[in-house]
């Protein structure tokens, strides 16, 4: 019992210091293909083809905007994610000019909500520059999403905004690849999901907390 008590005290004295490091969350958009005019790898893939979106961002590291409502949280773009009927999009990294991407909340903006990102500004959407296989040159995606009443998000806190979105609580969305501001592609996105990851911390204490009960039980069948 001396043995575990010990374990106990050093897992607590790790898991304090981690428990005020980065809180990683991830979104995730599931869709199907509108339509598709794009060549290169993307060529033939028709409509209603599965298309995927992900990427990780840090809840404690945002900009808020001095006019709106609205907070960008710094998208990890060595995290990002992109498939449209199995064809993997690229991410360019950096970015144009080296500015910073964000995954920006809207809440009552004005009366109502919505998600959108944006390439340096968290006031406006702004494509993000993407590759697509054998196309030289680069393309720019877009998304935004808006829900249909200011009451879907709580605040402009992303842990709040944990759970899943989709129809028919929209009133308009765009989720696109183009170039010059014509789209060659649109998505329509049928699931938002943003999750938690759970911190370092939390995954020590679970496993903590798994050696107790075993211990307990390993304790109960030796004196049985």
């Amino acid at each position: 019992m001396k043995n575990l008590s010990r374990t106990i005290a050093a897992a607590c004295l790790v898991a304090g210091p981690l428990a005020v490091h980065a809180a990683p969350v991830k979104v995730q958009i599931d869709g199907v293909v509108d339509y598709n005019v794009i060549k290169g790898g993307l060529d033939g893939i028709p409509s209603g083809a599965p298309t995927t979106m992900s990427f990780l961002l840090d809840s404690t590291t945002y900009v808020d905007s001095g006019s709106f409502p609205t907070r960008g949280y710094t998208i990890d773009l060595a995290s990002f994610s992109m498939t449209v009927g199995g064809v993997a999009i690229s991410m360019d990294i950096p970015q144009p000019g080296g500015v910073d991407a964000y995954f920006v909340l809207r809440d009552n903006d004005p009366a109502i909500d919505g998600f959108f990102i944006s390439l340096g500004s968290v006031d406006w959407p702004y494509p993000l520059s993407v590759h697509i296989p054998d196309l030289a040159p680069a393309h720019d995606l877009d998304f935004q999403y808006t829900f249909a009443d200011g009451d879907t998000l709580s605040s402009l806190d992303i842990l709040d905004a944990v759970g899943s979105y989709g129809p028919p609580n929209v009133s308009s969305y765009l989720w696109s690849l183009g170039r010059f501001g014509n789209n060659g592609a649109e998505f329509s996105p049928e699931t938002i999901t943003i999750s938690a990851i759970p911190e370092p911390a939390s995954v020590m204490l679970m496993t903590l907390g798994g050696l107790i009960v075993g211990a307990m039980a390993r304790r109960r069948a030796n004196r049985a």
